[in-house]
Order: structure tokens, then sequence, then C-alpha cells
């Protein structure tokens, strides 16, 4: 490049400083067009007419128990699957991938680390820690500080522990509290908060590659959800992606984050799309769903990587137009998908129909209590 080109490429850089901020930020592996999971509910799906006939067989495979209560796993489970995405030394013997049930029922139910928490723990609330310690080391931890009315089967499926040897295990102190989580950390929005600072709390969790969910409900809290990246509109608003288990939909969605004067978060739909969250705050004219409360999972990503493809100074001005006209129409069969077949079979992705919003009836408002409020 001369030079001239070049600075006529940084002089664009200053001049559309909106553009280029509005580039969505994304975990390790994900894009828009794949590396995410929306793990559903069978209970939060609906085949057909809705009668007991149109469901697939896969709705009675004992693999599924009944999970009205498990939002909680559904999002751990999303997290899970996209950690051990990045592990070279994953066991044969760790459940991975695919569920039992996805080639008659890819709706729902669709990670075999779900099956494995849905028939190992019972179909009550709970909390994404009690999952991944679980998952890591096996057993429970205590229902004081990691609330959960969900325990652990008489006869689980599994007694989990399938990351022992990473010893990524809570310790506590000699007054019994925890006081070092190497698998997890979380945080509690409060009145103290400021704009930015909650925006710094959502941004930095995915800038640090950290699986996040989030707590959500009414009154901000109530049910578990997936989160995996963010942006920011020409108003400086964030923009989150998210998965949720319960919106009878498959795909990833997002939604923008507002705070009012109470320092109360909102999560509503972005301007031009579909209104996911039906809770009406009319004191400020939304309708959405509350934040209560951040989850990140902090276990150390292992060293497989799905590498971006390659874009030089020269592309600058084409990326400028692939942003302003990115489509919010996530679909795997988009014309420009970076996923091959060979690539999504190494995510695991179609084990989710990575990418395809699917809309099988109008959402419901849900209560999938108690998602455990996390300790300062």
């Amino acid at each position: 490049m001369n030079p001239r080109s070049f600075s006529l490429a940084l002089l664009a850089l200053f001049l559309l400083p909106e553009t280029l901020h509005a580039t969505p930020v994304f975990l390790e592996n994900v894009s828009e067009s794949g590396g995410w999971y929306d793990c559903n509910k069978k209970t939060k799906w609906k085949w057909g007419s809705g009668s007991m006939t149109d469901r697939p067989s896969g709705y009675y495979s004992p693999d599924n128990p009944i999970d009205s209560q498990l939002c909680w796993a559904a999002a751990a489970s999303n997290v899970l699957q996209w950690w051990q995405n990045t592990r070279s030394d994953l066991s044969p013997a760790t459940p991975n991938g695919k569920s039992s049930t996805y080639g008659n029922m890819p709706e729902a139910c669709q990670l075999r680390i779900y099956q494995t928490l849905a028939t190992s723990w019972t179909d009550k609330g709970g909390s994404v820690e009690q999952a991944y310690n679980w998952w890591f080391n096996g057993g429970m931890l205590p229902s004081a500080f990691y609330g959960t009315d969900s325990t652990i089967r008489d006869n689980p499926s599994s007694e989990g522990g399938y990351w022992k040897e990473l010893n990524l295990t809570v310790t506590y102190d000699k007054w019994g509290t925890p006081d070092n989580t190497p698998l997890f950390s979380s945080y509690t929005f409060w009145e103290g908060d400021t704009r930015d600072g909650i925006y710094s709390v959502l941004k930095n969790s995915i800038n640090n590659n950290w699986g996040t969910t989030l707590s959500i409900g009414e009154y901000g809290t109530g049910h578990a959800i997936t989160m995996w990246g963010y942006d920011m509109d020409a108003d400086g608003n964030l923009i989150i992606y998210l998965t949720d288990s319960d919106d009878y939909a498959l795909g990833m969605f997002r939604q923008k984050v507002i705070v009012d004067d109470e320092k109360h978060i909102y999560l509503t739909s972005v301007d031009g799309e579909n209104n996911v969250y039906g809770y009406n705050y009319g004191e400020t004219g939304l309708t959405g769903t509350r934040l209560g409360e951040l989850q990140s999972f902090t276990a150390p990503l292992g060293g497989l990587r799905i590498p971006e493809p390659g874009t030089g100074i020269l592309s600058l001005c084409g990326v400028f137009l692939t942003v302003s006209r990115r489509r919010r129409i996530l679909r795997s069969d988009h014309p420009n998908s970076r996923l091959s077949q060979k690539r999504v079979l190494i995510l695991a992705g179609e084990m989710c129909r990575i990418g395809k919003r699917i809309s099988s009836e109008e959402h419901e408002l849900f209560q999938c209590s108690p998602v455990r409020l996390p300790v300062k």
C-alpha cells in the first residue's frame, strides 16, 4: 500500500468512529454465524399444533426428563459446550456434543451435557455455579452461598467430576465462607452502579473470554440466559447477543441495555426487531425484562481455536460496509457464513442448528425461580 492510500485508510478510521465501534465483540470462536449454543428445554417448545401426538419420540426418551425449571442447566450447558470445544485434552468419557435424541428432536435438549445434568439433578430452580462445580468436581456447593432448590437425584445418571484434574475447586476461609472460586465469579447489580459501570461489567466478561450467563426476570431475577457478545448502537446504548432456553425459538438474538435513573437495568428489543420479553414497565415506557445479575465462567480456555478470516488494512472500507449492512436474522445458511461443513463439525455447531432463529409460537412470560443471587 502506498503512503497516500494508507493515510486515507487511517482518515476513514477517525471519520467513521461509530461504524467501527458497532463491530460486535464475541467470545473466542463465536460469531454471528456460529460457535454459540441455544440449548432449549423440551417443555418450552411447541411442535405442530402443540398436541401430544405432534411431539417427536425424543420427547419421551429417558435421557430427556421433564425440565420446566432447568434454565440454569441449559445456560450452563451452552457455556460448558463452548468451553469444551477449546480443549484438546477432552476425555472420550466426558459427555460432549449432540444429545442422544438430536436426530429426531434437534429443537430441544440438543446437548449431551444438558441431558447429563437433567438426568442427574432434580427439576427445580438452581444456579449455574452448581452446574459448573458439579461438572468439574462433582458434588454440591453449600446452598447458603450458591442457592438451589435442585439437588442431585437419588440415582443420578452421572456423578459429574469430569475435569477434576484441573483442580478448579472452591476453597473456604476459617468461617466457612468461599474465599477462592477459580471456576466462576459473579456480580449483582445495585443502585450504586453507574450506566458506564454496568456496561463495563457486561463487556469485560466477554472481553476476558469468560462464558457469561445473566439472571433476568420481571424484577431482575428468576431466569438464566446466556450472553455471547456485545456491540454499541449509534446512540451509545449497549447491545448484547443472547440465547434463551425458554423463548420458544432457536437462535441468537439481540437486546438493548437501558438503565433508568433508579439504576434499574432493562433488556428491550432493538428497534425494528421482534419483542422477546413481554413485561411492561409503564413508568419507563419499555417492554422487556430486567437484568439483575451476571455470572462469569472463568476456567482457562484450551488451545483449540477457529481462526477468523484475515482482514488487512486494504479491506477497511469493506469492513465499514459489512458492519453497516449486517444482517440481524442470524442464519447458518447465510451466503457469507464463515462456517463450512468441516468447521461446523469442529465446533459441534450443528448440534444446535447454529444461526437460524426459528419461532415456534408466541413467547410466554416465564419465571424459573430460583436462580441464585450471587454472593457479592
